[in-house]
């Protein structure tokens, strides 16, 4: 080896654990906006499936509210999302029944993102009053 590539050697010594140090806060910060990314649009679609169960549910009865929340509730107990409203209107002239559901998205990371901070959620769905 001659002296040169020694030198070239020894003056990077460090240089991987410095690029380290600057790439590994990049890489946590990316999983853990996929990962928030990820279950807000978990909790989206389980507001849309109790908004949609809870409307098949005053569709095809007389617009109880109790089953409607029921309903709504069950479905967004089984996915362990708590403290959603579920709101029932109708039915109207057109003979539809529309059910709400609505809640404040808390994120698992905090309030690191400020504007995820006190997100609120709203899902309808309506459907045709069959009696």
């Amino acid at each position: 080896m001659s002296w040169m590539s020694k030198k070239c050697l020894r003056d990077s010594k460090g240089q991987s654990t410095v690029e380290f140090a600057l790439v590994v806060p990049l890489l946590i910060v990316m999983v853990v906006a996929i990962v928030e990314f990820g279950r807000l649009w978990m909790t989206v679609n389980v507001l849309t499936s109790a908004a949609r169960e809870g409307a098949r549910i005053a569709a095809i009865s007389a617009p109880d509210y109790w089953r409607v929340n029921n309903a709504a509730q069950n479905v967004l107990s089984a996915s362990q999302i708590n403290g959603a409203t579920v709101s029932l209107s109708g039915p109207n002239s057109a003979g539809d029944v529309r059910v709400t559901v609505r809640m404040t998205y808390a994120p698992v990371t905090g309030n690191i993102i400020p504007r995820l901070a006190a997100l609120q959620l709203a899902r309808s769905s309506t459907m045709h009053w069959e009696n």
